[in-house]
């Protein structure tokens, strides 16, 4: 029997999640330590990649335009100045657990 779309979403945001731990592993920022919050962002992320094939932030625009949303996959290229300037990422998954250098 086929996987039911929500149990493959699960499985998607699972992997996801495992992909953004070992990112964050060893870096001076981790998860929000909100997990209902950090649950919020990889569902959407989830929904995101179904729709458009990449993990694009949830809190940005995708523009269609392939370049430019190169930018909004998931680290993307603004949550470094972004956790260094606010404590945390645009949209809240990424915090900071020390200084960033």
């Amino acid at each position: 029997m086929p996987e039911a779309p929500d149990d493959a979403n699960e499985a998607y945001t699972k992997i996801l999640r495992a992909r953004l731990e070992a990112y964050v592993e060893g870096k001076p920022f981790g998860f929000n330590p909100d997990a209902t919050m950090v649950d919020a962002v990889l569902k959407a992320m989830t929904m995101r990649n179904a729709k458009f094939g990449r993990d694009y932030c949830p809190c940005r625009r995708v523009t269609e335009d392939e370049k430019e949303d190169a930018k909004i996959i998931c680290p993307c290229v603004y949550h470094l100045d972004e956790i260094e300037t606010q404590g945390h990422c645009h949209c809240h998954l990424f915090t900071r657990t020390e200084a960033v250098s």
